[in-house]
């Protein structure tokens, strides 16, 4: 007798996070840990435009909390600044970047572009950096990338953004112990801030497949597919790390697509053990 075996699943309840894959392949960093598998060469692999704004035309706007933009490095897009403005219209947006494109100069150009929305929508801001220890943080993310981010948060709070730091715990430190040195690094450039201001991301590993406690109540996952799908320019997908795996594919646009997610990749089982939001808070 054959047997059948199915993924466990998830039924995304309502849609709060869109994520928008603004590129897959371009980035200026090349992170050891990173989820993307980047070709060598480079790739034009924009998003248009045309396509957020058939996505934002099927979307709920009363159920949408957040709009994500996404990459590789998200601030790539020749059309961003367009873009960025088009997503404010519906939304708050919180940007996913590694801030080498943030000076002063593009700080007060970004602040200006919320205060033009009218909507009360805000721009979050999720800054990548690993490690408190320039040292540590650039042995994974490249020379020079902590000054930079170092750089642009200091741009950031001058024109009176709060951003969030996003941490991939690679070393797997104790959270708290983590968000500490990192305050403390930020009091010394009279950065304020409090738990909230800190995303401490698990390393996530391409090819390990964890086990899954049987008592696992799949219903009640914290986790990114069960409010969110991601945007990307082959179709839409349950989660921003299976944005090149097409068993995360739920459909080709926001017109018809599955609510439906079966955890059936090695991202899938790590992320159920985790049971916590990888990409998004609750803010």
């Amino acid at each position: 007798m054959n047997t059948i075996i199915k993924a466990p699943c998830i039924d995304m309840t309502k849609l709060e996070s869109l994520f928008i894959e603004m590129t897959n392949q371009n980035c200026n960093l090349r992170c050891k840990y990173c989820y993307i598998d980047f070709k060598d060469k480079k790739v034009k692999d924009f998003i248009p435009i045309d396509k957020i704004k058939q996505t934002l035309a099927l979307i709920n706007r009363e159920e949408l909390q957040y709009i994500h933009l996404t990459g590789a490095e998200p601030m790539l897009h020749p059309d961003f600044n367009h873009i960025l403005r088009l997503c404010l219209k519906y939304s708050s947006v919180i940007i996913h970047t590694n801030a080498l494109n943030i000076n002063d100069k593009k700080a007060r150009f970004l602040k200006k572009v919320e205060e033009e929305n009218n909507l009360g929508h805000e721009i979050i801001f999720m800054i990548s950096i690993d490690h408190y220890d320039e040292k540590e943080n650039d042995l994974q993310r490249g020379r020079g990338s902590y000054r930079k981010a170092i750089h642009a948060i200091q741009s950031l709070i001058k024109y009176d953004f709060n951003p969030i730091l996003s941490i991939v715990n690679y070393m797997n430190l104790p959270k708290q112990d983590l968000i500490n040195s990192f305050k403390e690094l930020c009091s010394s450039f009279n950065f304020e801030t409090s738990d909230i201001n800190f995303n401490i991301i698990p390393l996530m590993k391409k090819d390990e497949v964890w086990e899954i406690n049987d008592s696992c109540d799949f219903d009640k996952l914290n986790v990114e597919c069960a409010k969110s799908r991601t945007l990307t320019v082959n179709g839409v997908f349950t989660c921003p790390l299976l944005s090149s795996d097409n068993r995360g594919k739920c459909g080709s646009d926001f017109s018809d697509y599955s609510k439906r997610s079966y955890l059936e990749t090695p991202f899938c089982s790590q992320c159920i053990v985790y049971n916590q939001k990888l990409f998004s808070l609750d803010l």
